[in-house]
């Protein structure tokens, strides 16, 4: 549940123009800064105002720009662009910049475990029913004591830097050595942002549900993601396929009624409404849940929330395809759309829209699209729960 929305300062303008506001991976060319373009235009095109460029060609921050950011923002870098709500950028901003990454999922191994200025002890209790079983750490000895306690009872633990994505910065450890062997590889810095220790889960497959509020309208979605591989062959994310609905996350629980989707829905909403309480400082216009099912060591199901997304991401394109068609089209009451990152030649099918063809100096040829049209509403989609389509956020 967003919290009241705060009214706008009467010294700040109304956005004027939109601009996007790259972080470090979209600070050089490459695929990454061309997608955070190309959606920072769609997004002007949805609020009729002119699309600007770059923060970082700009001289300063401007008071009267509507931001789509790359990362979620904390709170000094909104106070230097003067924001005052959710209203005014495509994302969110948190108070402290570890509250926007995966270390807020759970608790410290015990109350005497290092945490970072601003640490909220209480929230990782209270997500424990809705989360993959875990713990964060900020500290050498805490990775092993979180190691030791979970490796008990799983066969195996998956260790996860603060800030990666696309299923960067894991390893698995299958023991207590493998985990001393990859903790001497952490420097102190991987350690101040924070590592997440959970238990790995086999059969994997990972769920997205979010929200998405644009120029006083809202979507919400419950997606799945698929993998594509990169020039080496690696698994890499391959994009996301979304069933759309106008309004917000508690109004997924009037479509999606098996009980599966549903619990996934459920456990999304709680770990939103749980960080918001948590965190009031928090004011986000897109949020995203990743929630993954699997069994664990003994074979039985299990499910919970990886992580929080305040931000513009992968399956962005997407919702902005949804957002548009529903927009447009207002006897349609649920949209499947498509975002797909594919790397190399491909051929890209004649319904899609393609925003992204670039041959990347780290990756390589990337090509993006994506595609929109009315859900049938077959739950085929989202209850094929395939270990080959998660990478584990």
């Amino acid at each position: 549940m967003l919290p009241t929305p705060t009214p706008p300062h009467p010294d700040r303008p109304r956005p004027t123009r939109v601009i996007a506001v790259p972080g470090a991976t979209a600070a050089h060319p490459g695929h990454e800064r061309a997608t955070l373009g190309w959606i920072a235009a769609q997004v002007a095109r949805v609020l009729d105002l002119p699309f600007d460029g770059f923060a970082d060609a700009l001289p300063a921050p401007r008071s009267d720009a509507f931001l789509v950011p790359q990362n979620t923002l904390d709170a000094d870098e909104a106070a230097r662009w003067g924001l005052q709500n959710e209203a005014e950028l495509l994302g969110g901003v948190v108070p402290a910049p570890f509250v926007a990454s995966k270390v807020i999922t759970h608790a410290l191994v015990d109350a005497d475990a290092a945490a970072p200025t601003g640490w909220n002890a209480g929230l990782g209790a209270q997500l424990q029913a809705v989360t993959v079983p875990g713990f964060s750490v900020f500290a050498r000895d805490d990775l092993l004591r979180a190691a030791t306690i979970l490796l008990a009872s799983a066969h195996a633990v998956r260790i996860k830097l603060a800030d990666g994505i696309g299923g960067g910065g894991q390893y698995v450890a299958r023991d207590l050595e493998a985990c001393r062997q990859h903790l001497a590889t952490l420097t102190p810095a991987d350690l101040d942002a924070g590592v997440v220790v959970e238990v790995d889960m086999a059969q994997p497959a990972t769920y997205s549900v979010g929200e998405m509020r644009l120029g006083g309208r809202r979507i919400a979605y419950v997606g799945t993601q698929g993998l594509g591989r990169d020039r080496q062959g690696r698994p890499v994310y391959g994009g996301s396929t979304l069933s759309v609905v106008r309004g917000g996350l508690s109004d997924l629980l009037d479509v999606f009624r098996q009980p599966r989707l549903r619990r996934t829905v459920e456990m999304a909403i709680t770990y939103d409404r749980c960080a918001q309480a948590a965190y009031p400082q928090l004011q986000c216009s897109r949020r995203n849940y990743d929630v993954l099912w699997g069994s664990d060591a003994h074979g039985r199901a299990l499910g919970g929330v990886l992580e929080q997304s305040w931000r513009v991401g992968g399956a962005t394109p997407a919702e902005l395809a949804a957002f548009d068609l529903l927009d447009r089209e207002p006897g349609i009451a649920r949209v499947l759309a498509s975002s797909v990152e594919r790397h190399g030649p491909v051929q890209v099918p004649p319904q899609a829209e393609v925003y992204c063809v670039l041959d990347d100096p780290r990756c390589g040829l990337i090509t993006k699209f994506r595609h929109a049209g009315a859900d049938p509403g077959a739950p085929s989609v989202f209850e094929a729960f395939d270990g080959s389509t998660s990478l584990h956020a």
